[in-house]
This record gives structure tokens, sequence and C-alpha cells, in this order.
């Protein structure tokens, strides 16, 4: 078994083991507004989850969401606090915004206590996740992600999430990792120029975009809601493919889709709603309130079987520079 699909593992493991006081008594401790940034896997679906959460819940502006590369475009005075993702504590653009703030202002939420960012920061969460040793970070992201749908939760006085739904959704991502994958799927995929993604806007989309570029070596592309039929469609070329995920949320747009499909000769496929001309409708295991991890789940599944497939290795990247990555 590969690194890779033993972190997949252990990544679903964090859930069965959630502790919920522990995220709590950090999160009691900052004050707001606080400004939230990361790079990369630690961006994506950590913000993109807060962010959907905000809009569900109506939260007030106490708290923004920035890859910490923009950081010189913020006002440092409107914030209170500086809340910083990054696995590995070295990760250059967080490290550098973390030095911009008061260290009694920087919260930090890493695997090593060690590291540059846990010695700037005052305050330090460290991640029972540990060091990614695959070229693609899974365990990580779900911390961070869970961590960061508390930290709306709990600005707005709502239950962080506990224990018994985190086991639930620890079941069916269980389940949809194991799903057996038809060939055919694998082989659209490896015959097409771009992957694409389409849907709602909550990070996933673009987490499973850039795991399709680390992993399995594809040009891929995020575009959220219906904007893919808004001009996109002028560059999909045949032989392309597009998921549509929440595919259940645009039921009144599947005739575009189809004429999209029609017009461009590209492969369709479906994420949690059958629709009739789509060339595979995925149909996963979901947990009410929790479908972004559970669908990301699924992709994992479907990107360690392509990767195999071609002779990719899961653990090592051949191009890729980042912190924790072997090349």
């Amino acid at each position: 078994m590969t690194n890779l699909e033993m972190e997949i593992e252990s990544a679903i493991n964090f859930l069965n083991n959630f502790d919920h006081n522990r995220v709590r008594n950090f999160l009691s401790k900052i004050k707001f507004p606080v400004l939230v940034g990361a790079m990369g896997s630690s961006y994506y679906l950590p913000s993109g989850r807060a962010q959907s959460l905000m809009s569900n819940i109506q939260t007030s502006s106490k708290i923004r969401f920035i890859f910490a590369s923009e950081g010189y475009a913020i006002e440092k005075n409107n914030f209170e606090s500086l809340f910083l993702i990054s696995n590995s504590g070295k990760t250059r653009e967080v490290v550098s915004l973390a030095k911009t703030f008061s260290s009694e202002k920087v919260f930090a939420v890493t695997s090593d206590k060690n590291s540059d960012l846990a010695h700037i920061a005052k305050n330090i969460y460290e991640l029972k996740s540990g060091k990614e040793k695959a070229v693609a970070a899974t365990k990580s992201i779900i911390e961070q992600s869970i961590i960061c749908e508390s930290l709306v939760r709990f600005i707005e006085g709502k239950k962080i999430p506990e224990k018994k739904e985190l086991l639930k959704v620890a079941q069916a991502m269980r389940k949809n990792k194991d799903i057996e994958v038809d060939n055919k799927l694998l082989i659209l995929i490896s015959g097409a120029r771009t992957v694409y993604f389409a849907g709602g806007s909550n990070g996933i989309g673009e987490e499973i975009a850039l795991k399709f570029s680390e992993l399995g070596k594809k040009k891929s592309k995020f575009i959220a809601g219906t904007q893919i039929l808004h001009g996109t469609e002028e560059v999909i070329e045949k032989g392309d493919i597009v998921f549509l995920l929440f595919a259940d949320k645009y039921i009144d747009y599947m005739d575009r889709f189809e004429q999209m499909k029609q017009k461009t000769g590209c492969h369709f496929v479906a994420v949690g709603e059958k629709c009739k001309f789509a060339d595979f409708n995925l149909q996963i295991n979901f947990v009410t309130g929790y479908r972004p991890y559970c669908i990301l789940a699924y992709f994992w599944n479907i990107l360690t079987r392509f990767a195999l497939i071609k002779g990719y290795s899961l653990d090592k990247a051949e191009k890729i520079s980042k912190v924790g990555v072997s090349i």
C-alpha cells in the first residue's frame, strides 16, 4: 500500500477520533475580526467549506479568508487575530504573512510545533494528522477543514461538529473510497486533454482539480456554478470530460448541459443526480451537511486507481517543489 492510500485512511480515522473539546479550547482564545490565510490544499477545502457555511448561517463579517500570498493587500489593523494554516509550518507565503503581525495575534494550525510558523505564533494548534508523506495532501486537509468550519460555527455561537456526526461522515467516506470504479471512466479521463469540474463553489471543486493535476497529471479546471455555460464552451475540446458536482442543484439547466455536450463533443459525468444524457452517473454515499467530504473521498478513489493504472507515483512528484514533497 502506498503512503497516499495509508494517509487517505488516516484522514478518515481522524473523523472517528475528533477531539471536540481540544478544538473549542483553541478557538476560545481568538479575538475577532480574524484573518485566515493558507495556500494550496490548506486553502481550498478548508476555506471553501467555511465560507459556504458562512452563507448558510448568515454569519457577520468577523472573519475573512485569503491566500497567504495576498496578505500584502490587507489592512492589518482591521484584524485582531491572524489564523494561519500550514501542515509543515514552513510554507513560505504563510510564514511571511505571520511576520507582519505581532506574535500574540498569530494562531498557527500546524503539525510541527518546532516549525518556523510555530516559532512566530504565540498560539498553536498541533494537528494530529502529522506530516504528509505522499505528494498530495489528504489527511491534513480533512482536519484543517473541520477546524475552519468549527471556527465559523464558534464565532456565531453555533455547535461545532460533534463526534457522532463525524462518525457518519467517516463511514460514508470509507464506503466511497472503496467503490469499484468503472474502467471506462478511467479511459475517458486518460483521453481528455482537460478535465473540468463545474458546480457548487465550496472548495471541493478547486481541491479535486488540484489533485487531478498533482496525481493524475491532467490539465484540470474548476468553474463555479453554471459558469462553464457562459463562454468556456468555446474552448472545450472533443474528448474533454466535465464532472458536474452537486448535479441535483442544477436540474433546471440540464438542457443547456446537454447542448454543451452535443456542441463540444465532451464527455459528461453527473455527481449526485441521475442525468439521462450523461456518460456516467456517479451515485455515491452522502451525509446531509457534509457532502463535500463524501465527494472528496470518491475522487481520491478515482485518482488512486487512475494513477496506478498509468504508472504514476502517488508518493513522489516529478516537478512539484513544495515543503514535504520529495522529487
